[in-house]
């Protein structure tokens, strides 16, 4: 039968929107990671750029939906944003390739710019236009499964993309460079002309429906109308302030504004549901960065950690579709889509609830650092022999050999200076000492640690050398850090260099500057996989000066300390400045698998809800509201963010949990309100239920409305 069968225009549809998720999400992967290491933005700007992008390209369906709606119906729109959205892929493919005479910064913007507005142009389309595609009301229960399979499609091409773009990166060099971004951009350029090009192909099978008017400026102008004319009457107070226009405006018009904005109105709660979802890109992404990523000998890295997500919904859509829903609507709980998205945001809650709990676990592995008014000072002894340090802060601390002592929590209003003595024996191990005490300034700046090591220069007279305060936090992407210290006390060596080198060939070198005018070189930290490394001391003189090895593991920060004297090595160790991760990212898989079934709950349902609830002529408008909402909650992301609310991140994730649990009882009781519109295609009648009482709608050819009883039928 046909109301048993797909229309074959669906399926051009969702390969359409299979292959545009896969190029946006296989972009928005490796994005950052663009404009950090190769565009050189600081990791600050490079999440505002980033989240920026992201906001844009929620807030344009607001235009392309008045396209759609009101000039060139929503195939054109589609259609012309893609060819934007093409532009903008291969302006990003270009902006990659170094050897072009191009500003990438310049490309860059242009293509994040075009890639924003096609995207946004098109999301709230592809939804509507597919639903057009089914005829209502004898094609309801397909058109709900359409929304299961769109989400569907979205979640596989997310998922695959996702995946295989970074490897594209990774794994391909191109232009004497050791990853291939060109190539990572413009394999998802490829595939947005394969969905451009699927789209077109099936324009033979599609439903196409094109405005006859400009409905969203009657829409404007009816309830600026509505509003003047409200001001100006106070004596006769109306039902609801839009029926003020109907002197002016068809009652049909009205009725269908009075449905919109019962709709967006109750999307008022929707944006905290967003800004929970979205922090699996960023806050749940560092907290992945803070764990140990060791699973069954294989390393799993905190970004790839963003797959998960889709992965279980497309595991869940189906369950959900077949299984799940269809028990709901048989013991009749759950069947109004309002009271399933309602489900899914406590759903969020808890698994922000699991964040938390995972998080305080985490907070006990994370290094002390000194907050307000506080900054602490780490010594580090590779003399042979005991030292006795005296402070103000603490009288006398014996710092026995190669041992690192940190002093956590010394007063600092800005800048404090702290008078330090630290004396020797005579005789430490094998030295002599000639000065076997020193005194000295430490400034101890507020919010920093200060590292002091403690060595002999060359006439063997005890000396301390300063490093430049440095922060010891784990690093973003969850690889440990490791920066070297040479302690240089002769001039006999010339052209020293320290390589580290793993197991699988990875070789990074440091060179020590000759000209040194403190003896103490110090290199930046850097970033490495975790493993084994062998480093190797060498020099213009000595091809092997000195030989050892270490281990660093995912989220350690550690120090190498190398001090040389008369031409050799007199001491080597390593030391971990913050410890490595040892909470296992396997913790996260419950807030992970929450938020999953939070987002089929909610997502599929209220994209569903958008699309029938919508008065025929706007439903694209209802949609892009929608995705509206979206970027609100990435904005309030942005907000929380940046105010810094709590020190411990583990308290913020339990806020979030019971803000959206406050906010999932506004909505309900919102939903309770709202009577559930069901509008016919053919028809101008409408059913009201409020999931406890139905009654039916009738309009005359006026726009007029009858209200009748329940089983009443409707002339068309």
């Amino acid at each position: 039968m046909e109301k048993d069968k797909y229309p074959t225009s669906i399926f051009c549809i969702i390969a359409t929107e299979f292959c545009e998720r896969f190029s946006f999400c296989g972009l928005r992967t490796i994005l950052s990671l663009y404009l950090r290491n190769e565009l050189m933005f600081s990791e600050n700007t490079a999440t505002v750029i980033y989240h920026v992008f992201i906001m844009i390209c929620y807030i344009i369906p607001v235009i392309g939906a008045i396209c759609a709606d009101s000039y060139l119906g929503r195939y054109r729109t589609i259609l012309y944003f893609s060819i934007i959205y093409l532009v903008g892929s291969i302006i990003m493919c270009l902006a990659a390739v170094p050897t072009l005479e191009f500003s990438p910064i310049g490309l860059t913007a242009c293509g994040l710019s075009l890639i924003a507005i096609g995207t946004g142009g098109i999301k709230p389309c592809v939804a509507a236009f597919g639903g057009d595609q089914f005829h209502l009301p004898n094609q309801q229960k397909l058109l709900r499964q359409f929304f299961s399979i769109f989400y569907f499609s979205i979640n596989l091409g997310g998922f695959v993309g996702t995946i295989l773009t970074p490897i594209l990166r990774k794994r391909v060099t191109c232009f004497g460079e050791d990853t291939c971004y060109a190539l990572g951009f413009g394999f998802p350029a490829a595939l947005m002309f394969l969905a451009l090009s699927l789209f077109v192909m099936g324009k033979p099978f599609y439903r196409l429906k094109t405005p006859k008017e400009n409905i969203v400026l009657r829409f404007i102008c009816c309830a600026v109308y509505a509003l003047v004319e409200r001001s100006k009457d106070k004596e006769r107070e109306k039902e609801h302030w839009l029926d003020y226009a109907r002197d002016k405006y068809p009652g049909k018009l009205i009725c269908d504004m009075k449905i919109l904005f019962a709709v967006f109105l109750l999307y008022t709660p929707l944006p905290l549901f967003w800004s929970l979802f979205d922090q699996q890109g960023s806050r749940w992404t560092f907290q992945a960065s803070r764990m140990n990523g060791a699973v069954f000998g294989t390393q799993i890295l905190p970004d790839q950690m963003q797959v998960i997500n889709p992965a279980i919904v497309l595991i869940l859509i189906p369950v959900f579709d077949r299984i799940i829903i269809p028990c709901m609507d048989r013991i009749h709980i759950f069947e109004c889509s309002l009271h399933r998205m309602a489900l899914g945001g406590l759903v969020a809650g808890f698994a922000f609830l699991s964040a938390g709990i995972v998080e305080l676990a985490l907070e006990r592995t994370y290094p002390h650092l000194p907050g307000k008014h506080k900054a602490s000072m780490d010594f580090i002894n590779t003399l042979p022999c005991t030292l006795v340090i005296t402070s103000p802060f603490n009288d006398n601390y014996e710092l026995r050999q190669s041992e690192m002592h940190l002093f956590k929590d010394i007063a600092a209003h800005n800048t404090t200076e702290y008078p330090i003595t630290v004396v020797a024996p005579l005789v430490c191990g094998n030295l002599t000492l000639e000065r076997h005490h020193f005194k000295l300034k430490i400034h101890a700046i507020e919010f920093q640690i200060e590292t002091i090591i403690v060595g002999i220069n060359h006439v063997n007279h005890i000396k301390s050398y300063v490093t430049d305060p440095v922060d010891f936090k784990k690093s973003l992407s969850g690889k440990p850090r490791i920066r070297i210290a040479y302690i240089k006390s002769s001039q006999l060596l010339h052209n020293v260099s320290v390589a580290l080198e793993n197991t699988a060939g990875l070789t990074d070198i440091y060179f020590v500057n000759d000209k040194l005018k403190k003896h103490l070189a110090v290199s930046a930290y850097m970033e490495l996989p975790p493993g084994v490394y062998k480093y190797r001391v060498q020099c213009q003189e000595v091809a092997k000066l000195y030989e050892n090895e270490i281990q660093i593991a995912l989220g350690g920060v550690y120090t190498l300390v190398l001090r040389e004297r008369n031409g050799k090595i007199e001491f080597a160790k390593m030391y971990t400045m913050s410890p490595p991760n040892t909470v296992n990212m396997l913790w996260l898989i419950p807030q992970y698998f929450l938020i999953s079934v939070a987002e089929i709950m909610f997502g599929v349902a209220g994209l569903e809800f958008s699309f029938t609830q919508a008065p025929k002529s706007l439903k694209t408008i209802t949609l892009a509201a929608w995705y509206l909402s979206v970027a609100i909650g990435n904005l309030l992301v942005i907000i929380v963010t940046q105010a810094r609310f709590f020190k411990s991140q583990a308290h913020e994730f339990l806020l979030f949990a019971v803000l959206i649990v406050a906010d999932m009882m506004v909505f309900t009781e919102m939903s309770v309100k709202y009577e559930i519109v069901q509008l016919e295609a053919d028809s101008s009648c409408f059913v009201m239920n409020s999931c406890k009482e139905v009654r039916c709608t009738c309009r005359d050819d006026d726009g007029n409305e009858e209200v009748s009883l329940l089983g009443c039928s409707c002339s068309s």
